[in-house]
């Protein structure tokens, strides 16, 4: 391989190594259709969208890997594919050819209306200029991706926690995220499987440390005064 080649190669090498990987690529998605394996409230708030709009495995897993950001993505595919009764690779078909989410909203028919549901007056930031606009042109408004994006995780999000999409919003405004909500109402089932984790491991180093000695008791119990004599002396 002459010396140019050997460049090149490596040059070719590290612009792989820099470019995002696909879901595919090692990136596991089993925390969306098994709750044992979420463990953070993101993951938990897609975990119970995906359940609650009834999705399965076949459906999504295929296009998974087609969505450039899973996190932020997911969420719109199912909401607009609920909406507009088509299914879910259909939405990732369209965003695929690079249509911002305003245009695939108008392509399946889907006015924006549903994104400001239950937000009947301004809900101050970072929604409050997007409800703005829309109050002044509902038909015509062109709202940035960031905002459908959020806005949709809000609908999603006030029905998951059983709150209002206004007082969704307004906890945003207080930096409060949508997921913050999910799981304050359903649930952090990765702390209790840490903390008995914790505990099991406590209970072994226990009995090893019994076991060991051959006398646990007697120097439980030795422990226990010298600590006494510490406090004693402080």
């Amino acid at each position: 391989m002459t010396r140019r080649l050997r460049i090149s190669a490596i040059i070719l090498g590290l612009a792989l190594c820099a470019a995002p990987l696909p879901a595919s690529a090692g990136t596991s998605f089993e925390f969306l259709f098994n709750t044992d394996r979420v463990s953070n409230d993101r993951q938990m708030f897609l975990n119970v969208a995906v359940s609650n709009y009834g999705y399965d495995r076949v459906a999504l897993e295929p296009v998974l890997p087609r969505m450039r950001y899973v996190d932020a993505d997911l969420p719109v595919v199912m909401f607009l594919a609920h909406e507009c009764g088509r299914p879910p690779g259909y939405i990732v078909d369209l965003r695929a050819q690079g249509l911002a989410w305003s245009v695939v909203f108008q392509r399946v028919g889907v006015r924006p209306d549903v994104l400001f549901y239950g937000i009947d007056r301004d809900p101050g930031p970072p929604y409050g200029r997007a409800w703005g606009y829309w109050r002044k042109n509902p038909r015509g408004v062109r709202l940035s991706d960031g905002d459908i994006s959020g806005l949709v995780q809000v609908q999603i999000g006030a029905r998951a926690a059983r709150m209002a999409p206004y007082d969704v919003c307004r906890g945003r405004g207080q930096g409060r995220p949508v997921e913050y909500f999910v799981a304050e109402k359903r649930g952090r089932p990765w702390n209790d499987r840490g903390r008995h984790g914790r505990e099991n491991d406590d209970h072994d180093r226990g009995r090893e440390h019994g076991h060991g000695n051959g006398h646990g008791h007697g120097n439980g119990h030795g422990h226990h005064h010298d600590q006494g004599d510490d406090d004693g002396g402080r």
